[in-house]
């Protein structure tokens, strides 16, 4: 037999599911969870009163939210289970009974937060359930006014009837602020929604009125009395009586066509108009005056909605036309018309203005119009800008793709028969990506590999040929040069070995024709001199004057400590000689030796050449990487720290200096010259406390432990406050357990601590004992920290035998056959086997 499911309230949605999973008692602790989520008035509250709490839901979700040392106290009818940190008590809301009980808890303490989530018993009418809830409603504020505190929060369930817009205006009235909302954990049939009171104002004094329902639900009787005036009463008018025209006596009236088209009210002519008599030829000979529209006129009573409009856009038709004829005739007058030879100057100037300032007007209207249409679409573009910003559409950062124009087609470019070829052949492709890109440059399919010119570089990762190093530093003054003199790239010499096939000439382009007919050098000096003919090369100086120059800038690299090596030509010519001769002998060295050593402790210098083959050659000065800077003795610090302390201190060090041991004897003996440094040599006039102060701080530097075992320290520490923390949120929760005893929870408590602060096991080394060593008496092995053993391979056996006799040690040998009611003979042992 089928089951039958509680579907009338669909008590089986998610939410009912979701407070089972979760161990809340009911599905309203969602509805909680959920305006708390938009306001969020729990986490700033101290203490709760929820009334109407029952079953207990909304007090769980006010204690998980509100702090540890927060009140909770729960009011119902009905007794609550008991849930830990929450107080809960049986009584009435409305009666005082139950405001004595809430304050004998809370003493001196105010209510933040006041909720209410009570309906009362349905089941009568709707309009007398809406009645009493809201009756409940207002006596659960009556109840929050008397415990909130000024800035509190009052949460209440209310249903939507004709009493709630009262019940709202006497919240208004309270709090600054009154939100209505319906959470989702409402269910859509319900006709419940939650209202969410702001900022309590708390009055000094209240009017009872607010919380009387039958004060604040009566329904207001707005009636205007007349009050009566004996004296002048007010004559009643009577009002006209509608009926047919004067001296109308018949029903039946025409209109002429004509007079149909003249009027200005074509419905009410229709009203009005039994018939319409087409008497002027221009309307019969209309286009418009057509057959349906004859027969239609005859009799108008008996015509419908239909033939109504068909008459009316006739009408309108008819109107036109004639108001365009009229207008016709307005303009062939006026110009028939001579304008009369009376007009002033004067007065034809006026005219004239006015003629211009209303040409100005327009103008300016015109004007007011485009701005105004401007600005309108510039707030449209803006507001699709803010939409896309808002949508991450679009960032600020990004300008978006910008429109690249293809270059245009150049004879030049041509140079192989393969691109004349592309350019003349129109056929479409059918595979676009085996397309080769007109601005990809058309590799060659080998390469000729020269192993002079390539060299791997300094850390051995790849080649490195000496043109390219070369490419990389003349590259930008190369192209400045070509650029400023106004040489085409065309015109350079540089071509490559393994190009494609070309033209035969590739100086002369058949598909262009020069009619220049100079060779490329006379055309190259051509250009040059008429670069240098500028203005802007008349007025340079001599070449003396930039020898000089050159000799002042040569005297400051010296100073700076540079060396030039101008003049030593011979000496470079040397070297360059001695690298030479070291190499073939490099070369032919039978031990292949990898590496020189000379030229690895040789310095990496780079000339620099300023001129041409003449000019000076640069290097900068070496650099001693030796030394080092010398550690200074705590004596030796004392003394600086005398130095620059002032200027007498330092002044009487150096008169000091000068005493009867300040002596240069050269060529003494070694032993002479050590035996006088020990004991002819004047104390350093050092206070000892100033040199102890800074031994003391040297000592503390070397005393600090190195950073890896500080930062061991550390990882150790973290982790016994980490498995303290643990162990404390379980204490906690142990301690809101209801069911545990108060010395079963000492018990465990003092377990979960002694878990906690349990040091790991020491490991224990074992050490396999030798034959010679067993005799002996143990010795600690080198190298061997912390505890150890000793062990050996009996040992071993004998625990694995012990380990396999705990095993069996529970079971009974089993005896083969059943020996039952059966005596077993027993042989003496001093008996002897007979032998045959």
């Amino acid at each position: 037999m089928g089951k039958k499911s509680k579907i009338g309230k669909q008590r089986k949605d998610k939410y009912y599911q979701l407070a089972k999973e979760t161990g809340y008692r009911s599905r309203a602790a969602f509805k909680l969870i959920q305006l708390n989520r938009k306001f969020e008035f729990l986490q700033k509250s101290r203490v709760c009163i929820d009334l109407c709490a029952a079953p207990g839901g909304w007090m769980q979700v006010a204690r998980q939210n509100m702090s540890i040392s927060s009140i909770v106290i729960g009011v119902d009818l009905f007794p609550i289970k008991p849930i830990p940190g929450c107080l809960s008590l049986v009584e009435d809301i409305t009666t005082d009974k139950c405001r004595v009980a809430i304050s004998r808890e809370l003493k001196t303490w105010k209510a933040d937060v006041v909720l209410n989530d009570g309906a009362p018993n349905v089941g009568k009418s709707w309009l007398h359930d809406a009645y009493q809830q809201a009756v409940l409603t207002l006596s659960a504020l009556k109840l929050a006014t008397q415990f909130l505190k000024a800035g509190g929060w009052f949460v209440t369930k209310v249903f939507r009837s004709k009493d709630y817009n009262p019940l709202i205006w006497v919240l208004k009235q309270l709090f600054k602020k009154v939100h209505a909302t319906k959470p989702q954990a409402s269910r859509s049939e319900s006709a419940e929604i939650f209202v969410v009171c702001q900022y309590y104002i708390a009055p000094d004094k209240l009017d009872p009125k607010f919380f009387d329902p039958k004060h604040v639900f009566s329904e207001l009787q707005i009636e205007t009395i007349n009050k009566l005036n004996f004296l002048y009463p007010e004559k009643q008018k009577k009002s006209k009586a509608e009926g047919y025209r004067e001296n109308d006596y018949t029903l039946y009236h025409k209109v002429s066509a004509k007079e149909f088209i003249a009027c200005e009210d074509a419905v009410a002519a229709l009203q009005n108009a039994s018939e319409i008599v087409i008497d002027d030829e221009i309307i019969d000979k209309h286009e418009k005056t057509t057959k349906e529209i004859r027969e239609c006129c005859k009799d108008i009573k008996v015509l419908g909605r239909k033939d109504l409009k068909l008459l009316l856009s006739w009408w309108k038709a008819l109107k036109k036309t004639q108001t365009e004829t009229n207008g016709e005739k307005n303009v062939i007058k006026d110009d028939i018309t001579v304008t009369p030879a009376t007009i002033s100057l004067e007065e034809q100037e006026d005219l004239e203005d006015e003629a211009i300032q209303k040409q100005i007007a327009e103008l300016r209207e015109a004007e007011a119009k485009e701005l105004k249409r401007k600005r309108k679409k510039a707030n449209k573009d803006r507001q699709k800008l803010n939409e896309r910003l808002n949508l991450k559409m679009i960032h600020k950062s990004d300008e978006g793709p910008k429109l690249e124009r293809d270059d245009l087609f150049n004879l030049n470019q041509i140079q192989t028969y393969q691109q004349l070829e592309q350019v003349t052949d129109q056929m479409p492709d059918i595979l676009a990506a085996s397309d080769v890109d007109s601005d990809e440059e058309v590799k060659p399919k080998t390469i000729s590999y020269e192993k002079d010119t390539n060299h791997l570089d300094s850390k051995g990762l790849y080649y490195k040929s000496e043109d390219s190093e070369e490419s990389d530093t003349d590259a930008s003054d190369d192209e400045s040069e070509k650029s400023g003199l106004g040489l085409d790239e065309s015109e350079d010499d540089t071509t490559n070995k393994s190009q494609k096939k070309q033209f035969k000439d590739p100086e002369s382009n058949p598909l262009l024709t020069d009619l220049d007919f100079r060779d490329k050098e006379t055309k190259r000096a051509h250009k040059a001199a008429l670069w240098f003919e500028k203005d802007i090369f008349k007025n340079l100086e001599n070449e003396d004057d930039a020898d000089y120059e050159l000799d002042k800038m040569i005297e400051q690299y010296k100073k700076k400590g540079g060396h030039v090596l101008g003049e030593e030509k011979k000496m470079q010519v040397k070297v360059d000689e001695e690298k030479k001769r070291k190499r073939k002998i490099s070369e032919n060295d039978d031990t292949n030796s990898d590496y020189d050593v000379e030229e690895m402790m040789a310095p990496n210098k780079k000339l620099k050449k300023i001129g041409g083959k003449d000019g000076f050659e640069i290097v900068p000065q070496k650099t001693d990487k030796k030394s080092k800077t010398k550690k200074l003795t705590p004596e030796d610090l004392a003394l600086g720290s005398l130095l620059i302390e002032s200027k007498k201190s330092r002044r009487d060090l150096i008169d000091s200096a000068w005493n009867r041991y300040a002596f240069n004897d050269e060529k003494l003996p070694d032993w002479f010259v050590k035996d006088e440094e020990k004991h002819m040599k004047k104390e350093v006039p050092v206070p000892k406390e100033l040199a102890d102060d800074y031994k003391k701080r040297v000592e503390d530097l070397n005393v600090r432990p190195i950073k890896k075992v500080m930062e061991a320290k550390a990882r150790k520490k973290k982790r016994a406050i980490r498995k303290l923390e643990k162990a404390k949120k379980k204490v906690e929760a142990l301690m809101d357990n209801v069911d545990i005893s108060d010395r079963e929870k000492a018990r465990q408590v003092k377990a979960l601590y002694k878990k906690a602060r349990q040091e790991p096991k020491k490991e224990v080394t074992y050490i396999v004992a030798k034959k010679h060593t067993a005799q002996k008496r143990a010795v600690r092995p080198p190298g061997v920290k912390g505890r150890y053993k000793v062990v050996d391979p009996r040992m071993k056996k004998d625990l694995r035998a012990a380990k396999a006799k705990e095993k069996t040690k529970g079971r009974r040998k089993k005896t083969r056959g059943n020996n039952r009611g059966k005596k077993l003979r027993v042989q003496p042992k001093n008996m002897k086997r007979k032998t045959k």
